[in-house]
């Protein structure tokens, strides 16, 4: 395999293993001890949901599968895939996003022509643009973009951050109406108290499933009614109903809150979660359509509002979605899509919801930084973790590495040794020192502060 499909592998890797099936799969080995590895558990997942499959294709039931766009037009419904497993595997080959983001956008487009020849129609080149545009609003259309004003030379100074304020957050989930919150119980909790969702099943192929998970895979009869139950429901919240959706709104399986106590595991065996997300309201469809151009930092907010409330949104719901991710929503590299919501958590100091500021994985400052900055501000354990997505012990965790960088800085220990003391990378090091200079300069106010902390100093340190 190629350097590129190496990369590739370890950044999409993790999304192809999350399928509704190996949250099925989850939910059988942890609700009815079956194994996550077992053969068994594979077919019961498998004929359950191509039973249901075919029932509700001839009973005419639509439902939208994750990572299926659901639009509505004058012309009907529209479901389109943008994020499939079939080219997440062929960028993990080396295949260049590029390409396959235009064959993707390409086959919605003939999807749209579709419906529109359906209805006797034949789409107007404005109502293609359009829909082009709702999917990849790029240098492409748009008359005064100019090379000089790509994303990688809009200036990014560093600011302080603070939480998601209220008035951000309400003006982000303005326009759309998930399914249900992360108030609600969902099957990928522990909760045998489902949020019940219609499920179309009707008796025979109830007891279709029910004899095979009797006869074929020899499950007790006590619990084979309930395993079917439990598996329908899950699928179809990971899979809602079509005419329960908005336009503009996209179900995924995204990684659940509570995965960071379990991410030693293989991706599989972690907790997922069903979200469902608002890509595009029907509002930015139309700004979209009716605008010619746009200055390019007008259409920087456009994009940076659409990806910050995926986050909010999924959050809200006990999801965590990564940059890769948002990758397939979008179309736009990984790289570019960090960017934009740098420049959004820069511009408007706050922090949003992901993996790297919720559960610590890949390598981010901003989220140790406002956890510092806001505990020197006065703020206790409890309201920072409130305010930063964070569990409490991490917090504290942050906290008692900045105290231990604050006293071998006392000591006037180099930031190489600090490293290899705290076996910590010298980056991190440094950007913790820059905290220092930035907040606390003298040391007298560095004493202070480790005494507030519980710490005892020998009277005569100086700082290097």
């Amino acid at each position: 395999m190629s350097k590129l499909g190496s990369s590739q592998k370890r950044n999409l890797g993790p999304m192809l293993e999350r399928t509704v099936e190996n949250a099925q799969i989850r939910l059988l080995a942890t609700r009815y001890d079956l194994s996550s590895d077992s053969v068994l558990a594979g077919e019961i997942v498998r004929y359950v949901n191509q039973r249901l499959d075919e029932e509700e294709k001839a009973r005419g039931v639509v439902r939208v599968r994750p990572g299926e766009l659901f639009l509505k037009t004058p012309y009907g419904d529209i479901i389109l895939p943008l994020r499939t497993q079939a080219e997440i595997e062929n960028a993990i080959s080396g295949e260049r996003f590029p390409s396959i983001r235009d064959r993707i956008i390409d086959k919605c487009v003939s999807s749209y022509k579709r419906l529109f020849s359906d209805c006797g129609e034949e789409p107007l080149s404005w109502d293609v643009e359009k829909l082009r545009r709702a999917l990849l609003p790029s240098r492409g259309f748009f008359k005064n973009y100019s090379a000089g004003e790509g994303i990688h030379r809009i200036p990014i100074c560093r600011k302080t951050y603070g939480p998601v304020k209220e008035e951000e957050m309400a003006e982000l989930l303005k326009n759309t109406q998930p399914p249900y919150t992360k108030h609600t119980k969902h099957p990928s909790s522990s909760s045998a108290d489902f949020c019940n969702q219609e499920l179309f099943h009707v008796v025979e192929s109830k007891e279709d499933i029910v004899n095979f998970l009797g006869n074929e895979a020899g499950v007790p009869p006590a619990i084979r009614e309930a395993m079917f139950l439990d598996l329908a429901r899950l699928r179809s919240h990971f899979c809602p109903l079509a005419d329960s959706l908005r336009s503009g709104q996209m179900p995924l399986v995204s990684m659940h809150v509570k995965a960071g106590r379990r991410l030693e595991l293989p991706t599989r065996l972690q907790p997922l979660a069903p979200v469902v997300v608002t890509l595009i309201t029907a509002e930015e469809f139309e700004e979209l359509g009716e605008k010619s151009t746009f200055q390019y930092e007008e259409l920087m907010g456009l994009h940076a509002r659409r990806m910050a409330r995926v986050l909010v949104e999924a959050y809200q719901q006990d999801g965590l979605i990564c940059y890769s991710e948002l990758q397939w929503c979008f179309l736009m590299s990984s790289n570019t899509i960090g960017r934009i919501l740098g420049w959004y958590q820069r511009k408007h100091n706050v922090i949003l919801p992901s993996p790297g500021t919720v559960l610590d994985m890949g390598r981010m400052l901003t989220h140790k930084d406002i956890i510092v900055r806001l505990h020197l501000e006065g703020l206790t354990v409890l309201e920072i973790s409130r305010q930063t997505y964070h569990a409490p012990r991490s917090v504290d965790a942050y906290l008692k590495v900045f105290d231990s960088v604050l006293i071998l800085h006392l000591y006037g220990l180099p930031k190489e040794l600090m490293a290899r003391v705290l076996t910590r990378g010298v980056s991190l090091i440094e950007e913790y020192l820059q905290l220092i200079r930035d907040n606390l300069k003298e040391v007298k106010e560095i004493r202070e502060y480790l005494h507030c902390r519980g710490v005892k100093l020998p009277m005569g340190l100086m700082a290097s």
